[in-house]
Order: C-alpha cells, then structure tokens, then sequence
C-alpha cells in the first residue's frame, strides 16, 4: 500500500473534529493540544457561528470543539442548528465563562460537553473520550452545582427547538416521512431526533412521548 493509501486508511479510522473559535492563537493552541491524539484529526477550523454552520455540511465531522462567546450567532446558536441538521454530531462546547446559565444554555442546544478554557488538555482529551463515547461530560468544577440543578424540573428546557417542532408534529399525527418532507431533512435525521425524544423524556414509545410533552406543556 502506499504512503498516500495508508495515511487515507489512518483518518478513515480517526475521528474527524471540526475546531471553532473567534480567535487565531486559541485555535492554534488547541491544534497542536489535539495533533498529540492520534484517534482525532482535525478537518477545519471556523472563526465564528456561522462559519461553523457552513463547514459542519461540507467537512461532515463527528465531532465539533466550539467556544460559546463569538461574535454573530454565537456558539449556542450555532449548537442548535447544527443539532438540528446534523443530530450525530457529537459537540464540545469550550468556554472560559463558567456560568451555570450558560451551561444549561449549551445543554439545551445540543451540546454534549461543557469544558473551561483554563482546563488541562488531559481534561480537554477526557472531555472528547466520554463524548465520543456517548456520555455528556462537565467540567468538574461546575458539576456540583450543575447536579443540583439537574433535579430540578426544567420543563421547557428538555427539549430543543427542534425536537418540540418535531414531537408537536407527531401529537398532530405526522409519520417519519411526512416530519422529513416538511423539515427537508432525511427519515434517518428524523428517527435519530425521535430517538433523542424519547431518551429525554424517558418515554418507551412516541405516544408516551406526546402524553409526556403534553402534560409538561412542552407542546399543545
């Protein structure tokens, strides 16, 4: 095999990871943080929201490590959407502000981790690992605080935007295919949405689902 063949063979097994931030020596740093990883290759950069949207369709990566404050949409913007259209996408959500507002924002709009910018980058590779592995991961020094809000009820904020479009579509008696015709996207995105639903609300099926998000007001 040659040198070129090989080294397709390499990225095709490690994890593609798209990095955002507004600012040029930050990315810089965590470039070369994440270039000692060798599962992760990082397969673009993006300055700001928007750019982060645009990329995530043309890059397609599995994992995106974006800070939240950035001019424009912002991270937490972006989150959402790209949540929204790409719902496989696991996102590492990288901030110096450790405010719990924020937190439970990046939460609810799709992100998977929440790690401070003056974290180690072993910290940073353990945020990936548990990520990737399907665990949502918090700094651990706003874990306590975070836990203790987790047990209270956050009824409008369970779902994201698009997961209440979604389930409001199926109370009103929508099939998969019919959420993928309105919403443009394919019945794979619509089922891992569902997915995601039924996760959240700890429903076994859809009818419980809509019974669930009726009865939290989530939908009409």
């Amino acid at each position: 095999m040659s040198s070129g063949a090989t080294a397709a063979a390499e990225d095709t097994q490690r994890t593609s990871l798209l990095l955002v931030d507004d600012h040029t020596i930050v990315r810089e740093g965590l470039r070369r943080v994440l270039t000692q990883l060798e599962d992760i290759v990082v397969v673009g950069e993006a300055a700001s929201g928007e750019e982060a949207v645009e990329m995530v369709s043309r890059r397609r990566p599995e994992l995106i490590l974006m800070d939240v404050r950035m001019p424009g949409i912002g991270g937490v913007g972006a989150a959402q959407r790209i949540a929204a259209d790409h719902p496989d996408v696991h996102i590492i959500m990288f901030t110096a502000h450790a405010e719990q507002d924020l937190l439970w924002e990046a939460l609810d709009a799709g992100a998977q981790g929440f790690v401070l910018k003056d974290s180690e980058s072993s910290a940073l590779a353990a945020a990936i690992r548990q990520v990737l592995a399907g665990d949502p991961y918090v700094d651990p020094r706003l874990a306590p605080d975070f836990l203790r809000q987790l047990s209270k009820p956050r009824n409008n904020n369970v779902l994201s935007q698009r997961e209440r479009e979604i389930l409001q579509m199926l109370a009103d008696g929508s099939s998969n295919k019919e959420v993928a015709e309105s919403l443009v996207v394919s019945v794979e995105t619509v089922k891992t949405h569902v997915k995601h639903i039924l996760a959240k609300l700890e429903a076994e099926h859809r009818t419980q689902a809509v019974a669930i998000g009726i009865r939290q007001s989530l939908i009409d």
